[in-house]
């Protein structure tokens, strides 16, 4: 009577914090360290997602644990260094001698986070609690050398030299078993794979690689050291620094190699490094030619200087003798026309600059989405190698049980070996790829894509066929072969010449002045110069006649990528649409009955080479659709 009772779909629960309602959504991270992912998640989340007033994100669980570890260790580390350097004066009495042994800390140091690259672990906590772990280790080692030197000094060795080669040659053994015993007792940590493994690994991995290189300190450096800051001997520093000077070389410079080589950028940032490429450095020559070209238009041929002697009769020591100049200078029109053709020419150079533009886009956006393209495929196959490998195991273990027989682990491995050699062969098409983006760019570093799924590219305007460079450039040839007519026409015009002189007559008193005009004009041959203008008009319809032939082209390539777009867009939505989707769950449910004994190696052989063949197929055909967009905006100039 005084209710309403139904039944409504709702939460199941109502989780509060400080009085305000509070969703978890949690996940697990394989493979890649939390803080990475979070900073990820954090950048993605502030782009695409707008919350409403009063809702916000808040990230808990083991990154929260990480950032509350980090800022521990923030203050752990530095303490826990004062203090080994406390002890260590307070041992030694000596600032110098505590300041010695210090040194094998960095050295250790360089050698916990080699270890870590070279088994490509991120930095965690578990690492940071190794290195205090290897600092005191380390230190240890110094020690007992250093206590061994000051032992043989008090007995009278007073030879520092005497005294470091008796002392290394004592305490050799010791100073190996100590960095020996930890080494093997952390040895089961750093390859074990059961719980807790992610905590074990890296801690025993920093240390292992720390006593490595703080032995090598101890037995070869720290005894140079020693030598160098001893007070009682004069002795030759250059040597010894330079040794040690090569040995913190060869310990850096591997360091230095597991630096990334490559930058990662999107494909914009890629395109706008194309300034650089030296085909515009080419193509600014040529204008910069064709500037100081236009203004030779006008060039007149050079001026006559002439002397002239003429005889009266023959045997008469009376004559003339006769000074002057001569000019000649070329039809007025034919100027014009050399200036208009070096100014099509100019202009032709201009225009290639807009077809280097798109020719360089395309080159890059092949190129980089090529690149992306073998970027996923080899994650994909990595997954599937790490499936196999984890199916492989448990091969093993069903062959050491006779559960199965010994032809499911064999068929494992080679699978195993088969995708190394195909990832293997996809490292080496993607430095194909990067050495292209590099020519096209003119970098000296390698690019990369961004670390996102390949992502589907978009038709980016309509069909503009006129406003393509080449035929623009195309149109240039044909107004240059037009400024060529004229040129060839003026060429057959009179050209006139003139002459000024003074002449004096032997034995009189007075000079004769003069000038004379003459003009060519061609009368013979005049066949010829009529060919040359049919010539000059022939190239211009060979000209005119390109440029149907490549405006024919461009049309019919356009509707033919055009095609080629659509027929790979209609493929690409089965995948996107289903095929992934049902791939995923036949490697997830293959997998499981595998494990739980119900069908055989063979079988789920089959069914993950059908899943991943799809999600393969997809790449693929992305690829192919990628590929024709990117020829089709080549061909509307976009």
């Amino acid at each position: 009577q005084v209710a309403t009772v139904s039944f409504k779909s709702g939460p199941a629960q109502i989780s509060r914090e400080a009085g305000k309602r509070r969703i978890y959504v949690s996940f697990n991270v394989s493979g890649r360290d939390v803080s990475s992912v979070v900073k990820e998640a954090q950048q993605k989340l502030n782009e695409k997602v707008k919350l409403p007033p009063g809702y916000y994100f808040t990230y808990g669980g083991t990154f929260e644990n990480l950032q509350k570890a980090s800022a521990r260790l923030m203050i752990v580390v530095p303490l826990a260094l004062l203090l080994i350097f406390f002890m260590l004066y307070l041992t030694f009495n000596s600032f110098k001698e505590a300041a010695l042994i210090f040194t094998a800390i960095p050295m250790s140091a360089i050698g916990g986070v080699f270890a870590l690259l070279l088994r490509g672990m991120p930095f965690s906590i578990s690492a940071g609690v190794g290195f205090i772990a290897l600092f005191g280790v380390a230190v240890l080692n110094g020690i007992v050398l250093i206590s061994t030197f000051n032992q043989l000094q008090r007995d009278g060795m007073d030879d520092v030299f005497k005294r470091v080669w008796e002392g290394t040659r004592i305490r050799l053994r010791p100073v190996l078993m100590t960095a020996m015993v930890a080494s093997l007792g952390f040895l089961p940590m750093a390859l074990s794979t059961g719980a807790g493994a992610e905590v074990q690994k890296p801690l025993a991995t920093v240390v292992i690689g720390g006593l490595i290189t703080a032995t090598f300190l101890t037995l070869v450096v720290l005894p140079c050291l020693y030598i160098i800051f001893s007070k009682r001997n004069k002795i030759k520093m250059k040597p010894i620094a330079t040794f040690i000077a090569g040995i913190c070389l060869m310990i850096a410079i591997p360091a230095a190699a597991q630096q990334p080589a490559s930058k990662r950028i999107a494909i914009n940032e890629a395109i706008n490094l194309t300034k650089g490429n030296l085909q515009y450095e080419v193509n600014n020559q040529q204008i910069k030619k064709g500037i100081t070209q236009m203004k030779t238009a006008t060039l007149v041929p050079k001026t006559g200087v002439f002397v002239e002697n003429e005889d009266l009769r023959p045997g008469d020591k009376a004559g003339i003798l006769k000074i002057g100049v001569s000019q000649s200078i070329a039809w007025p029109g034919l100027y014009k026309s050399q200036k208009n053709l070096y100014n099509e020419q100019l202009k032709y150079h201009q225009v290639s600059t807009a077809v280097i533009d798109a020719d360089l886009k395309k080159e890059i956006r092949t190129a980089y989405y090529q690149l992306w393209y073998l970027q996923d495929k080899e994650q994909l196959y990595r997954r599937l190698d790490s499936i196999y490998r984890s199916l492989s195991s448990a091969a093993i273990l069903k062959v050491k049980t006779g559960d199965s027989p010994g032809l499911d682990s064999i068929s494992a491995n080679v699978r195993m070996n088969e995708l190394q050699a195909v990832l293997h062969q996809i490292v080496r098409d993607m430095q194909i790829q990067q050495q292209a983006l590099m020519q096209s760019t003119n970098s000296n570093e390698g690019l990369l894509p961004l670390p996102l799924p390949l992502e589907k590219m978009s038709i980016t305007g309509t069909v503009v066929g006129s406003a393509h460079p080449v035929l623009a450039l195309q149109t240039q040839n044909i107004n240059i072969s037009n400024a060529g007519i004229a040129v060839v026409k003026n060429e057959n015009k009179p050209e006139f010449s003139g002459r000024f002189f003074s002449q004096r007559l032997w034995g009189a008193k007075d000079p004769v002045s003069g000038f004379s005009v003459a003009a060519t004009i061609p009368l013979f041959g005049a066949s010829a110069y009529r060919n040359k203008v049919k010539v000059a008009e022939a190239d211009m319809m060979l000209q005119q006649k390109q440029y149907e032939y490549e405006k024919q082209v461009l049309s019919s390539r356009q509707l033919q990528t055009l095609q080629e777009v659509e027929k790979n867009r209609s493929m690409l939505s089965f995948y996107e649409t289903s095929g992934l989707r049902q791939a995923g769950e036949i490697i997830k449910a293959a997998s499981l009955a595998y494990r739980a004994g119900e069908i055989g190696f063979s079988e789920l052989s089959q069914f993950l080479t059908q899943a991943i063949e799809i999600q393969k197929n997809y790449l693929d055909n992305l690829n192919n659709y990628n590929q024709s967009v990117i020829q089709y905006n080549y061909y509307i100039n976009q």
